[in-house]
């Protein structure tokens, strides 16, 4: 039952972040979708809907399932920056920067896959991940600050920088 649950939420999650993917242009170029979808072909920008719905998915999962608090939310961080560095790496690695392509939509769903048996067995562990809570809250804020800001003005990494 625990593993269809973590499937569940990877398609989920999966199908979510592709409609976001696509707001932009459904939105008419929006100033608005800017922040929630994919504006540009980069690693980021392609990751980037995805992560938001990975961060919505975990404040819905965190009401309904009430889990404890500290040992959760230091968990579902960890496999965020775990999704986020995993998903970059692989369309770096691969040069599958295109959205249309399925083998980066494959390249995607197997990093939420990852990251949410990541998350699955680290809340389900004895590894005391509630004592790293407030660098992890820290790193959050900074990751949260990243989506907000580097979409209007991406650093000149590579990771922003457009295929």
């Amino acid at each position: 039952m625990k593993k269809l649950f973590v499937l569940i939420s990877c398609a989920g999650i999966f199908l979510s972040g592709l409609v976001l993917q696509s707001s932009y242009e459904i939105s008419g170029h929006a100033p608005w979708s800017m922040l929630v979808s994919s504006v540009g072909s980069s690693a980021w920008e392609l990751t980037k809907p995805y992560l938001l719905v990975f961060i919505m998915w975990s404040f819905i999962e965190l009401s309904c399932l009430r889990p404890h608090l500290l040992h959760y939310l230091s968990s579902r961080i960890i496999s965020m920056h775990f999704f986020l560095c995993l998903s970059c790496s692989a369309m770096l690695l691969s040069e599958r920067l295109c959205a249309a392509e399925p083998g980066m939509l494959i390249e995607i769903f197997l990093c939420i896959l990852a990251a949410e048996t990541l998350q699955a067995f680290l809340y389900r562990s004895r590894v005391r991940t509630e004592l790293f809570f407030v660098p992890l809250m820290i790193s959050f804020a900074a990751l949260f600050f990243s989506i907000l800001f580097c979409s209007f003005y991406p650093p000149p990494f590579i990771i922003f920088l457009s295929a």
